[in-house]
Order: structure tokens, then C-alpha cells, then sequence
């Protein structure tokens, strides 16, 4: 990492921009890393020890610098990770979180009443793409407005035929079985 400041003063003097992205342990080069004496900063990130200090360093020399920490650079290529994949992957009534997780409504259905209550569905005229059955797990899954709706009909106690339901709006990571990152009962 020696020869940051160098460098630094020669895009100084050649009007170039710098950028720097904080050294950081990965899966492809931590062996190497491990083998010329690098170690961790600390256990909350992958981060390089000394790698701030020689931006730090760069920065002292003056010149067009930018550094990117670690914790910036894993926050926002995460995010950006996830939006794309909930746009290649989100269901027609999945929303997509400016965070790009996904939001949607879950209604778990008690044994014996889910086929009644898709016959339900589909006779108020709800369009098949608008909701997902899942049978191993007895839940359907539709958006966010229409389980908010179905939880006023079932409030209201005009929906004692399918049994004691549960709905909920989740909050989950854009993967298929995705991480959960928020799930609120409304109903």
C-alpha cells in the first residue's frame, strides 16, 4: 500500500483524478492477503488494517481524490445488487422497495379452506397473475392493497367460511426463499 501519496502527487501534477477503494478482504485474494501479512481492521467489516490511513495519506497530498470505504461501497453495491434482481425477478403484484427488497401480502390460509378461498379470489373477479397459491405452505401470496383489503373484509367478520386466517405484509430480500427483513400482521 506504500506509494499512495506518490501517486497522488503525480495525478496532482498531471491534473488526473484519483480514486481509491479501501483495500478489503474477498474470497478471491484473501489467502494472498493472509500471505503478505495483511489482517482485518476489524470483526465488523472486511476491511484491510491501514488501508484508510494510506488514503488518508493520499488525500494529505493534495490533488482530485475520492475514497470509497468499504462499508460505503458494500452498502451501495448491495443495494444496487438487489434492485436489479427484484426487477428481473418481482411478480406482477410484488413491490419493489427503494432498497430493493420486495413487498407483498401473505394470507395463511387454515387447512381445508384454501381451495375454497382461491374459488374466492377468482370469483371477485381477481386476475390469476394478481396472486400466487402456495398449497405445501397454505398461503397465498397477492399484493399489498388487496391483502390490505381482504383484512377489512375479514375485520369486518363477513369471511368466517375459510377459518381464522392470518395476513401479513413481508418484507424480504429479492431471492427466491429470500431473507425476511420485516413481516407485520394486519389481520
Amino acid at each position: 500500500m506504500e506509494g499512495a501519496s506518490d501517486v497522488a502527487v503525480f495525478t496532482k501534477r498531471a491534473g488526473c483524478f484519483l480514486n481509491l477503494n479501501e483495500l478489503e478482504f474477498s474470497d478471491t485474494n484473501a489467502e494472498e492477503l493472509k500471505k503478505r501479512g495483511f489482517v482485518l481492521a476489524d470483526d465488523e467489516s472486511n476491511s484491510v488494517l491501514g488501508s484508510a490511513a494510506v488514503a488518508k495519506a493520499a488525500f494529505d497530498a493534495g490533488g482530485k481524490t475520492n475514497f470509497c470505504s468499504s462499508r460505503y461501497k458494500d452498502a451501495i453495491q448491495l443495494r444496487l445488487r438487489f434492485l436489479r434482481t427484484a426487477q428481473s425477478t418481482a411478480r406482477e403484484f410484488d413491490e419493489i422497495t427503494e432498497d430493493g427488497t420486495v413487498m407483498y401480502g401473505q394470507i395463511d390460509v387454515p387447512a381445508g379452506f384454501l381451495e375454497p378461498f382461491t374459488s374466492f379470489l377468482i370469483e371477485m373477479e381477481l386476475p390469476q397473475k394478481a396472486f400466487f397459491v402456495n398449497p405445501e405452505k397454505n398461503t397465498v401470496e397477492t399484493a399489498c392493497g388487496i391483502a390490505e383489503e381482504l383484512a377489512v373484509i375479514f375485520a369486518e367478520g363477513d369471511m368466517e367460511d375459510f377459518g381464522k386466517v392470518k395476513i401479513r405484509i413481508i418484507e424480504r430480500y429479492p431471492f427466491e426463499n429470500g431473507f425476511i427483513v420485516g413481516s407485520e400482521q394486519i389481520f
